[in-house]
């Protein structure tokens, strides 16, 4: 029996060389120069043309073919004006598919770490996940844009931010010699050649369907800037992130902003790296709503999506190998909510004093907050534990004795989380979970804000099903639901107390890495309460992106936390210039 699948497993490869050997003689034999308006999907199609073979196969040959053009020996950084070779039939049936895979999306996660500092932006290239499938993985390759790769010359070589993992496939020796020989001829390096700088210049324009409840304007515009200095050394062992933002707001003086985003150091050894500065950290799996996510400040005022952060003062020590990843924090410092003020949207119409912040500790922004995170992949099944101790995030709201004035309050608390999610072919089920308990400390007259600490479970979990070239187009389809679970129930300080999420994304897969998600949330207690988003984005050129947002608002119900944004529905269309 053995000896027969082996011959029918021959059969098969004899198979597929006869059939490519009548399909890739006709290709060309070089692709390129490549330029920033190529993809790795593109390149990889391109290379492959109609022959029977997987996509990975086509990018590692396309990698073992032309190492010298894939920086860093990662296959998502191709060097622009590359010119490669077009591997034979022979030497793409020789890749092993499952190993093709694992190199492809470990290459992946390395190339999502360096795009947050070369700013293609986060919106574009996807919120950071713990994993991805297969699926999940190939439209990131579609979307990959081939473009402000690390700087490689002739004389210099390849660098990568992120040290490289054991390769799953050898580059050839032969290359390796010429690269090594090569690099001992060179004059010294400068360390200005190891240091590069991305710009990006956004300007919003926001309109509103009515006048908000205290009659602000139905329009505003916004302009932001965020500048990126990213270094790193010879030995790739050390690394420096500067990255300054500022925004200024047309309306809203709370929305004029000088935030540093990163700013920190970053030393890499063999199973741990420890980082020390300023930094922004993502945690969770699910679209709707971010229950774990607790380690940066919320930038309200930019998004009301809760995905922008403010930058946060961390010494992090991790630990990596096969037993998993065990992440350190300790905070230092702790950054108030940014908040709109009077001639903003979107803000409860209470009289609101956001610069007189109140505490429970003594120390107030000054207390030491600390988080253990361990994450651990279990074949198609990820998984990561979180714990945090400290100043919430989310701050309350008390009257300032009998001035008639609100005040935020940031209690001390108590959180334990757990995210995962289970890969099953098209299928990603997600979920998020937390147990917090507030340290409560305030007057009986501060009511409003005493029913909603204490402590609660919270949850979300659903799935997204993702369907792969629709009707044998290029268009990616995904569906998402997701349920929320609040134990507060109406006095949760978010809608989700036990709503419904529905909503879809549509990948183009084009050269301009255009996007489109939907989504609607429904309360299942209140038939009338309910609201929706959208957010799209496509590349206009090399240097410009367009984004579109849009959410909506709708209920009867004063109890509802939607109430206050009844009035509040909007559209806003975006402009990144990078340069």
């Amino acid at each position: 029996m053995q000896q027969k699948m082996q011959q029918n497993k021959q059969l098969k490869k004899i198979k597929a060389l006869l059939l490519a050997s009548l399909v890739l003689p006709l290709a060309a034999a070089e692709l390129g120069p490549v330029t920033q308006q190529d993809t790795l999907w593109s390149l990889a199609k391109a290379a492959r043309g109609d022959a029977p073979y997987s996509m990975y196969q086509v990018i590692i040959a396309l990698q073992q073919k032309n190492p010298r053009a894939f920086i860093g020996d990662n296959v998502h950084h191709v060097q622009a004006g590359a010119v490669l070779t077009i591997p034979t039939a022979e030497e793409i049936a020789a890749i092993d598919v499952e190993s093709a895979r694992q190199k492809v999306e470990a290459d992946e996660q390395r190339w999502r770490d360096l795009q947050k500092q070369q700013r293609i932006g986060r919106k574009a290239a996807g919120k950071p996940k713990m994993g991805y499938s297969a699926q999940a993985t190939m439209r990131l390759i579609q979307q990959a844009v081939v473009t402000k790769p690390l700087v490689v010359t002739a004389t210099t070589p390849a660098q990568n931010a992120v040290p490289a993992e054991p390769a799953t496939v050898r580059v050839p020796m032969a290359a390796t010699a010429t690269a090594t020989a090569s690099s001992t001829a060179s004059p010294p390096e400068h360390w200005t050649d190891r240091l590069q700088s991305d710009s990006t210049f956004g300007l919003d324009s926001r309109w509103y369907a009515k006048k908000g409840l205290q009659q602000q304007a139905q329009a505003s515009i916004s302009a932001s800037l965020l500048q990126e200095w990213y270094w790193q050394s010879a030995d790739e062992t050390d690394s420096f992130t500067f990255s300054p933002y500022f925004r200024v707001d047309q309306r809203d003086p709370e929305r004029n902003l000088i935030d540093l985003r990163q700013a920190f150091w970053l030393r890499v050894g063999s199973g741990w790296e420890l980082k020390v500065g300023v930094d922004q950290v993502f945690w969770g799996v699910t679209e709707s709503q971010h229950l774990v996510d607790v380690i940066n400040q919320t930038d309200l005022v930019d998004n009301i999506d809760g995905e922008t952060k403010l930058g946060q003062p961390m010494l992090q020590y991790n630990l990596f190998g096969d037993w998993g990843t065990l992440q350190t924090f300790l905070l230092p410092y702790f950054r108030e909510r940014t908040l709109a003020g009077p001639d903003g949207r979107l803000r409860l119409p209470l009289p609101l004093l956001p610069d007189e912040a109140l505490y429970q500790s003594g120390r107030e922004q000054r207390h030491l907050d600390w988080a253990l995170r361990y994450a651990k992949q279990l074949d198609q099944l990820d998984l990561a534990w979180s714990y945090f101790q400290g100043t919430s995030r989310e701050p309350g709201l008390v009257t300032l004795g009998n001035s008639g004035f609100f005040s935020p309050y940031y209690p001390q608390m108590k959180q334990v989380g757990l995210e995962g999610q289970w890969i099953v072919d098209s299928w990603i089920w997600k979920l998020e979970s937390i147990y917090r308990d507030y340290h409560q400390n305030l007057n009986a007259q501060n009511q409003y804000t005493q029913s909603q600490l204490g402590h609660f479970y919270a949850a979300t979990a659903g799935f997204e099903y993702s369907m792969v070239g629709v009707m044998d187009s290029n268009y990616d389809l995904g569906w998402l639901m997701e349920y929320q679970y609040d134990s507060r129930g109406m006095a949760a300080t978010g809608p989700g107390q036990r709503d419904l999420f529905l909503g879809a994304r549509l990948a183009w897969n084009d050269e301009a890495g255009t996007e489109l998600l939907f989504g609607f949330a429904q309360d299942l207690d209140d038939r009338g309460s309910r609201s929706g988003m959208l957010e799209a984005s496509t590349r206009y050129n090399n240097n410009i992106r367009l984004r579109l947002d849009a959410w909506f608002f709708h209920t009867y119900r004063m109890d509802q936390p939607i109430w206050w944004f009844r009035r509040d529905d909007y559209v806003q269309l975006g402009i990144d210039y990078y340069f």
